[in-house]
C-alpha cells in the first residue's frame, strides 16, 4: 500500500513539475519574441538616425534664419492651410497634411490625405510681406 501511495505522489509531483516546465517555456518563447520586436525596432530607428544625420543642414534665407525654429515654423504654417492641398476629398473625407519634409531652403515635401486617397506634393515656400509663410503648388505627386 505504501508503494501504491508513493508511486501515486510521485507521479502527482512528475506532472506538476513538467506543467511548470512548460509555463516557463512558454514565458521564455514570450521574452524572446518580445526581444525580437524590440531588436527590429532598434534596427529600424538606427537607420533613421543616419539618414537624419546624413543629410546636409538646410542654410535658410535672412527671413527665415531669424527665427529660433524655422522647420518648425514653415510646416506648421503649411499643415494650417488645407486650401493648398491640390485633390477634393471623397465619400465626405476631407484632406489634411499627414507628414512633411523640409527638401532645401525653398522647397517642402508633402503627404496628404483624406482617409480614402492619398497623395503627396512639392511646394516651394517664401517669407511673405505679413511674415507668414506663403507656399506655391510645384508638382503633385499622385500615388
Amino acid at each position: 500500500m505504501k508503494k501504491i501511495i508513493l508511486g501515486f505522489g510521485i507521479i502527482l509531483l512528475l506532472g506538476c513539475s513538467n506543467e511548470v516546465e512548460r509555463e516557463v517555456e512558454i514565458r521564455i518563447l514570450d521574452l524572446e519574441s518580445r526581444i525580437d520586436n524590440l531588436s527590429l525596432k532598434n534596427d529600424s530607428l538606427k537607420k533613421q538616425l543616419k539618414l537624419v544625420k546624413s543629410r546636409n543642414p538646410i542654410v535658410y534665407s535672412k527671413d527665415f534664419d531669424t527665427l529660433e525654429n524655422p522647420e518648425t515654423f514653415i510646416t506648421r504654417a503649411l499643415k494650417k492651410d488645407t486650401s493648398l492641398i491640390p485633390a477634393e476629398g471623397i465619400l465626405g473625407g476631407k484632406m489634411y497634411f499627414t507628414g512633411t519634409e523640409i527638401l532645401n531652403e525653398r522647397f517642402i515635401w508633402a503627404e496628404y490625405e483624406d482617409g480614402h486617397i492619398q497623395a503627396s506634393a512639392i511646394f516651394s515656400y517664401k517669407m511673405g510681406n505679413n511674415h507668414q509663410p506663403e507656399f506655391k503648388l510645384i508638382s503633385e505627386l499622385k500615388e
